[in-house]
């Protein structure tokens, strides 16, 4: 299933939990750079960046430990 993801600035800690879950679904591995999403960050302010190889799966959202990322829909 793919989802529309969203992504809120405000609440990013900059944990990289969605970074290192996605990484781990797709590759086996806890690598930053395999992952699908990548969190930037620029002093204390973060932003997020899918990939082309983003299936927007949802597994970023299900695992961001602060609501920084959710799930609004189903996309086909």
């Amino acid at each position: 299933m793919k989802y529309l993801l969203k992504y809120d600035q405000s609440k990013c800690s900059g944990c990289l939990q969605c970074q290192l879950t996605c990484s781990l679904m797709f590759s086996r591995n806890f690598q930053l750079s395999l992952s699908h999403i990548q969190i930037d960050s620029q002093k204390t302010e973060y932003s997020a960046v899918f990939t082309d190889n983003c299936t927007h799966c949802g597994i970023c959202a299900d695992n961001c430990l602060f609501g920084a990322l959710i799930k609004k829909g189903v996309t086909t």
